[in-house]
C-alpha cells in the first residue's frame, strides 16, 4: 500500500523505552498489512525533528498514520496537517492497569490530537489497539480503508467544518451565573487548544467574567503567604492524608505557598472558580507541583482545574452548583472494550472528599516532573456524571454522560478510577 506516511509522536517525560516497543510491534503490523514504513521507525518528540522528516517527503501521501507512542501535545500534529493535505488516522496503545505510573498516556494525547485536527477540518479516524494483540492487523486494516474513504469522499467535493461564527446563536445558554468572576492564571501550554476560550463568548452564554493573570503574580503571592499560615495548610494536608519524609522533601513547602497564594489571589478577586497554568513552571520554576493545592482549593468552594484550562473551570463551576459536591477535572487515559469500562485520571488533583473510603489518600510526587506535592487514591464508587463545556469542531456544546466509578483496585498513580459508562 504506497502513499502512506506514517510517523511515531511521543514525549520525553513518558517512558520511551515502552513506546518504543508498541511502535516497533506497530511498525511489524502495518509492514504486514502493506504499508510502506521506513526500516526503522524512530519516535518524534520535538519540532525540528519533525520538520526534518516532512520536508523530506518528495511524493504527497494519500494518507498519514499517526501512532500515538506517548502523550504529547497537538503541536506535532498540527505540524503534520500543516505540511500534508491527507485523511489522518490516529493510532494509541492500550496501557495496563497496574496501580503505578502512567507510562504512556497514549489515549490522552491521541485525544488531543483528534481535537486539534477536528477543529481544522482534517479528515480524522482514530483507532485503540494493542499492537501486539491478534485483533490489531484486521482492526487496524480496516480503519486504514475506512480512511482511505475519507480521501474518496473529499474528492467529491464534501463540506468541511466551518468555523464557528461569533456572531451567530451560540447553541448553549447557562442561566444564573452572571457577575461571577473566573480567574485564569497564566496562560495554556502549548498544543493544549481544548483549554483555550474566548471570554467574550462564555460572557454571552453565561455571564461569567475572566480574570487574567500572569503566572508570575501567582508566583509572588506565594512568596508573600506568611509562616502561620504555611503551618496550618501542611497541618491540613498531613490530617487528611499519608506524606512520607521524602515526599516532603521534594517541594512540600512551596506547594504550600503556592496554595495560600492562589487562596490569596481569589480571595482578592472574588474568583468564583480558577484555571491555573501548573506545569511546568509551577515545578520547574517555583519548585512545587499545583496538584494538592488545587484539590484544596476545591474544597474551599473554589473549583480549580489544570493547565488555565478556561471551559474546564466553567464545567467544573457548574457542576459544584449542580450537585454540591466538589468536581474533578480528568483525562481518559484508557479504554478497555472487553469489560466496557475506561479509566478517568488525573496527576493527582481530586479532593479527598472523592477518596474511596477504604483507601486513605497519600501525598506523592507528581508522576513526571517528581515534585510534591499531589493526591493518591482510588476515586470512591458510585454513580458519576462526566461532562465537558466544550468547543469540539467549532461548536459550543455541553457534553453531557453519566457512569459508574466501580470497586476497583487504584489503575495508576495519582487520582483516578474505573468508569463504566451507561451508554
Amino acid at each position: 500500500m504506497s502513499g502512506v506516511l506514517v510517523v511515531a509522536l511521543g514525549r520525553p517525560t513518558f517512558d520511551l523505552e515502552l513506546a518504543a516497543e508498541q511502535v516497533a510491534a506497530a511498525d511489524s503490523v502495518l509492514k504486514d498489512l502493506g504499508v510502506s514504513v521506513a526500516d526503522r521507525l524512530e519516535i518524534v518528540t520535538d519540532i525540528e525533528t519533525l520538520d526534518d522528516r516532512l520536508e523530506s517527503i518528495t511524493d504527497p501521501p494519500a494518507l498519514v498514520v499517526v501512532l500515538q507512542a506517548t502523550f504529547a501535545d497537538a503541536s506535532l500534529v498540527g505540524r503534520i496537517a500543516d505540511h500534508v493535505d491527507a485523511p489522518v488516522l490516529v493510532w494509541s496503545f492500550p496501557e495496563a492497569r497496574t496501580g503505578g505510573r502512567l507510562r504512556l498516556n497514549s489515549l490522552c494525547g491521541a485525544n488531543l490530537a483528534a481535537y486539534l485536527l477536528r477543529r481544522r477540518g482534517v479528515r480524522v479516524r482514530f483507532v485503540h489497539v494493542d499492537p501486539t494483540s491478534p485483533q490489531a492487523p484486521e482492526t487496524v486494516g480496516s480503519e486504514i480503508d475506512a480512511a482511505r474513504e475519507l480521501l474518496v469522499v473529499a474528492s467529491v467535493g464534501a463540506p468541511s467544518i466551518p468555523a464557528h461564527d461569533l456572531g451567530s446563536e451560540v447553541p448553549v445558554r447557562v442561566a444564573g451565573f452572571a457577575g461571577r468572576r473566573i480567574g485564569v492564571v497564566g496562560e495554556p501550554p502549548a498544543g493544549f487548544e481544548p483549554c483555550e476560550g474566548d471570554p467574550d463568548e462564555l460572557r454571552r452564554i453565561t455571564g461569567i467574567e475572566v480574570d487574567r493573570v500572569p503566572l508570575g503574580e501567582l508566583f509572588a503571592a506565594a512568596d508573600g503567604v506568611a509562616d502561620v499560615e504555611r503551618l496550618a495548610t501542611s497541618q491540613r494536608v498531613l490530617s487528611t492524608m499519608d506524606v512520607d519524609v521524602d515526599v516532603r522533601e521534594a517541594g512540600m513547602d512551596r506547594s504550600v505557598g503556592l496554595y495560600g497564594g492562589l487562596a490569596a489571589l481569589a480571595e482578592r478577586h472574588r474568583w468564583s472558580a480558577v484555571a491555573t497554568r501548573c506545569w511546568p513552571e509551577c515545578m520547574t520554576e517555583y519548585g512545587g507541583a499545583m496538584c494538592t493545592p488545587m484539590a484544596m482549593l476545591t474544597e474551599d468552594g473554589v473549583p480549580a482545574v489544570c493547565e488555565a484550562d478556561l471551559y474546564g473551570a466553567v464545567t467544573a463551576l457548574l457542576l459544584e452548583h449542580i450537585s454540591g459536591a466538589d468536581p474533578f477535572i480528568a483525562d481518559l487515559v484508557d479504554a478497555d472494550t472487553a469489560d466496557e469500562t475506561s479509566v478517568i485520571w488525573h496527576c493527582g488533583v481530586a479532593s479527598p472528599s472523592l477518596a474511596d473510603p477504604n483507601e486513605r489518600p497519600v501525598g506523592i510526587t507528581h508522576p513526571n516532573r517528581h515534585r510534591a506535592l499531589a493526591n493518591q487514591f482510588a476515586l470512591r464508587p458510585g454513580r458519576v456524571t462526566v461532562a465537558r463545556l466544550s468547543q469540539s469542531a467549532n461548536e459550543v456544546s455541553m457534553v453531557v454522560g453519566s457512569g459508574e466509578i466501580l470497586q476497583r483496585p487504584r489503575p495508576f498513580q495519582g487520582t483516578c478510577g474505573v468508569l463504566r459508562w451507561d451508554r
